[in-house]
């Protein structure tokens, strides 16, 4: 199989980009599968590393950047083959989900939604489920796990992230389930997500992504049902933290037996 399957990957001094790398080569099942790392000033020794740790189908950018949302969009541009996902240098893939999996599913959809468990140490912490997005459910607050998904490139190419605001990646997917793309779902655990993000680091800058989500949903719903669409987003996120706190489950359940990172 010729390589399909461009997989891009922001990075900014964060080591942990050397196992997303590490997981993409246990994903690729069927030497489908290319990186795109947008380095944006990290420190040599890491760039080295990553440099060590990409193939000759890779791309390695390094120049300053405005952020993720920037890198990711430098990623969409050069982007050439016909798929592509992404990966935080926070998460990994869980092999669960292979890429000649994800080849066969988008020959005939422009989405491929997987679930994304989210963890801490040794613990997953919650689900995003990827049910919702087959129903197309983005636009009241239950959003695709991004970085779960996979595309057409010419489907996700057709967006670009607003890099000056913190919830551009929730815009950027609800705008492009408004276009009622075909989409298909696997009820396995795709992509593990380490818990705090750049947006999430603090209840700051919580507070501040959630007020600015008011804004994404008053743009797609109006201004009376935003409120509703940010309660239920933050309320499917309580209810399954609460749920992995009773019911506990270790990364490795997640993860396929025979993956090393």
């Amino acid at each position: 199989m010729a390589r399909r399957i461009s997989v891009i990957i922001p990075s900014f001094n964060d080591a942990r980009i050397l196992r997303a790398i590490r997981s993409v080569r246990h994903f690729d099942d069927a030497e489908a599968v290319s990186i795109i790392v947008i380095d944006g000033g990290s420190r040599l020794d890491l760039r080295e590393a990553i440099d060590r740790a990409l193939g000759p189908e890779d791309i390695f950018i390094q120049e300053p950047d405005q952020g993720i949302f920037d890198a990711l969009n430098k990623g969409l541009g050069l982007c050439q083959t016909d798929f592509l996902g992404w990966l935080g240098s926070d998460d990994f893939y869980s092999g669960q989900v292979r890429a000649s999996e994800v080849v066969s599913c988008l020959e005939d959809h422009d989405l491929l939604v997987t679930n994304l468990a989210h963890f801490r140490g040794d613990r997953v912490t919650r689900l995003t489920h990827s049910l919702p997005s087959r129903a197309r459910l983005a636009r009241i607050g239950l959003n695709a796990p991004h970085f779960g998904t996979f595309g057409r490139r010419s489907f996700l190419a057709s967006r670009r992230f607003d890099i000056n605001d913190r919830s551009a990646d929730i815009d950027y997917f609800i705008s492009l389930f408004e276009t009622r793309p075909r989409i298909s779902t696997i009820g396995k655990v795709g992509v593990l997500a380490e818990e705090g993000g750049f947006s999430t680091a603090s209840r700051r800058k919580i507070l501040a992504l959630n007020v600015e989500l008011l804004g994404v949903y008053r743009n797609h719903v109006g201004r009376m049902l935003a409120p509703l669409c940010v309660a239920l987003k933050l309320s499917y996120k309580a209810w399954s933290a609460a749920y992995y706190r009773v019911f506990r489950r270790s990364v490795q359940s997640c993860c396929a037996p025979n993956l090393s990172l």
